[in-house]
């Protein structure tokens, strides 16, 4: 997006007296109109190559000079856009690739305070929609091969004059440009960059006051600074008065400085209000290119699928061209007419009259129609393969589950992988600057909310001040401008996998036999939110304490046992006492003391053995009683999952 001038001033900017400092040592109107013009004039194949994309992506994707032939031959002109749907397929597989952004700390005991940036961040981000926003410029890249956005800062809600919320807003590619000598897909030696776009003249000169005699002499000079792009052209109207006004971030003396000029003066310019983690001034756009060539040019998927794209729309028209006419074959002069025998023929209810001796046939075409449907599932096939391809986008797997789905989409997904990393390189570079941002100029107190794991809502005070309790002493609390932390892409998508990973062994050790606690299944459950888990858990403890009934069988149980070992003791001491010799007794003949001890113990773990039979069979009831809500969960939840990874089939 261009710069939001509504207030009279860039983004960021709070008065004109602030934002021109010193006009000295700045970038001239000459300078900054060569660094466009220099833009414009060298990378126009890639600006052209731009341009095509984007028809391309939304079906234009025939030429005026292709569609007038067609209508000539009076051939239909049928276009099949595969293109647009593998593009969007990208985006949505980077939608279910989506990571959050976490914060680590630099040094020992700062962990709390990263706990606190990453809350911040990913709430500054909430508030400026950024899901939907980074959608949109993964498909920027994916198209044109450029995306991103640029940072600004508003007058926050505060009472704190100083204090400036952070604005998100996405670059239009058509409306950007960049140093053309640049190669690198992060724009990290580019030394300049900003956007272009028309305004009306009457607006322009109502946000900068001072300059309306500038703004009149800029409006036939200005119409030169421009990539003319398809949007610009259909609503542009020479009779309504408009202005080129251009935002230019640049490199001047180790700082990155900023210019608002039209075609003949400069309107604003000052040093740029952001400064990264080493207090070092920073552009506001932050953009990416998908791929870089061997000139230097930007560009995204639609060049590697055009040729492809083109074969199919040909021979989708050339098939039905052959459908929907007839070859004839006939002698010399078997009809009166040729012209109303071919119309004539091309009925279905038609009449043709021959004459005398002459004969008319129609000429077998199905050798034609083979070759021509042969040769369009080759281009199908060519263009199916690249990028996402049908695993990938859950296609062609509606009989195997989930997991196995998952599976096959990791090697897809190698095909993207520079794409994929320069996306995510990007992303990284965008909290890191929003930190930066908020670190600098979020000085007033205020309360963020934020969700944690198990769906609870709480607030985190940032910059609040308190009374030190020990010594009287008021001190910050949370202040988020003294944060020593890194930023990165918290990899929640891989520890989920290494979890069902995990969590499909276990089910299968417990298929098979094994004895799984439920609590584990349940803790490694990728498909139960916090809050469930904690109830189920819950439900299980429940559940495993003995009802009345088992609670007195388990005591006759133990009864038993007590019983049994009361009477081998019993017989030990008889087995003694019988085989000491008793004087005036005559001796009678019994088994060994040892044989008699022996039958005893015998006896004993005999009864043991049962009475642990009954309770490792009771502990197997509870288990099945405990097991059997989780596996209704878990048969719900993998029939939800093979239901995601299942999408419409293609045409």
């Amino acid at each position: 997006m261009t710069p939001d001038y509504s207030s009279g001033t860039p983004s960021g900017s709070i008065t004109s007296a602030q934002a021109q400092p010193d006009t000295a040592g700045y970038w001239d109107i000459g300078k900054l109109k060569k660094a466009y013009t220099e833009y414009l004039s060298n990378k126009r194949e890639e600006i052209d190559e731009q341009k095509d994309a984007r028809r391309y992506y939304h079906g234009a994707q025939w030429t005026d000079a292709q569609i007038k032939v067609l209508k000539k031959r009076k051939q239909p002109i049928s276009t099949v856009n595969r293109i647009g749907r593998k593009i969007d397929g990208v985006v949505g597989l980077l939608e279910r690739l989506r990571q959050d952004p976490k914060a680590f700390p630099r040094t020992p005991g700062q962990e709390q305070g990263a706990d606190i940036a990453t809350a911040v961040i990913r709430y500054a981000l909430d508030a400026q929609e950024w899901k939907p926003k980074s959608a949109e410029i993964a498909r920027d890249g994916a198209i044109e091969g450029i995306g991103g956005l640029e940072i600004n800062l508003t007058q926050g809600d505060t009472q704190d004059p100083n204090d400036r919320d952070i604005e998100l807003d996405i670059v239009e590619p058509e409306s950007f440009f960049y140093d053309p000598r640049s190669k690198r897909a992060d724009f990290s030696d580019a030394r300049y960059m900003g956007v272009g776009k028309w305004m009306d003249i009457d607006l322009a000169k109502e946000m900068f006051p001072d300059h309306a005699d500038e703004i009149d002499q800029a409006i036939e000079t200005g119409t030169d600074l421009s990539t003319n792009p398809d949007n610009e052209n259909k609503w542009f109207n020479s009779d309504r008065k408009h202005i080129r006004l251009v935002d230019c971030w640049y490199r001047h003396k180790g700082e990155w400085c900023y210019s608002i000029f039209t075609g003949s003066s400069v309107l604003m310019e000052g040093e740029s209000y952001l400064v990264d983690e080493k207090k070092k001034t920073e552009c506001k756009y932050i953009m990416y290119s998908g791929s870089v060539d061997h000139d230097g040019d930007r560009y995204g998927f639609v060049r590697n699928m055009k040729s492809s794209q083109d074969s199919i729309n040909f021979k989708e028209a050339k098939l039905n061209h052959i459908l929907a006419s007839r070859r004839l074959i006939m002698s010399n002069a078997a009809v009166k007419d040729v012209e109303t025998a071919r119309r004539e023929w091309a009925r279905t209810d038609g009449v043709i009259i021959v004459n005398p001796g002459g004969e008319v046939k129609a000429d077998d075409q199905s050798f034609d129609f083979a070759g021509w449907s042969k040769l369009l599932v080759d281009s199908k096939q060519e263009i199916e393969g690249f990028g996402p391809n049908p695993q990938l986008l859950g296609q062609g797997s509606e009989q195997q589950s989930g997991r196995a789905i998952s599976l096959l989409q990791q090697a897809g997904i190698a095909e993207l992988g520079p794409y994929i990393q320069g996306f995510k390189g990007w992303k990284v570079r965008v909290y890191r600057a929003v930190l930066n941002a908020i670190q600098h100029n979020w000085t007033a107190e205020r309360y963020i909310r934020v969700t944690d794991d198990d769906g609870l809502a709480k607030f985190i005070q940032i910059n609040g001040l308190q009374v030190d309790p020990m010594t009287g002493h008021p001190n910050i609390v949370n202040a988020i401008g003294s944060l020593d932390v890194d930023v990165i892409i918290d990899e929640g998508p891989d520890s989920i996998n290494m979890m069902a990973d995990t969590y499909d062994a276990l089910i299968a050790m417990a298929s098979s036999g094994a004895q799984v606690p439920p609590q584990v299944l349940i803790e490694l459950s990728p498909g139960i939110d916090g809050r469930t888990k904690k109830k189920l858990l819950g439900y299980i403890e429940q559940a495993q304490k003995p009802g009345p009934a088992q609670q007195i069988a388990l005591e006759g149980e133990q009864a038993k046992v007590k019983e049994t070992e009361s009477k081998a003791m019993l017989n030990v001491a008889k087995a003694q006492q019988a085989s000491t010799p008793q004087p005036g007794k005559p001796a009678t003949f019994e088994l060994p003391p040892e044989l008699q001890i022996a039958d005893s113990i015998a006896s004993t773990r005999d009864k043991n053995a049962s009475a642990a039979a009954k309770y490792a069979k009771a502990d197997k009831d509870t288990q099945e009683a405990a097991l059997a809500p989780l596996k209704m969960i878990q048969d719900a939840h993998d029939k939800k999952r093979d239901r995601s990874f299942v999408a419409p089939s293609q045409s």
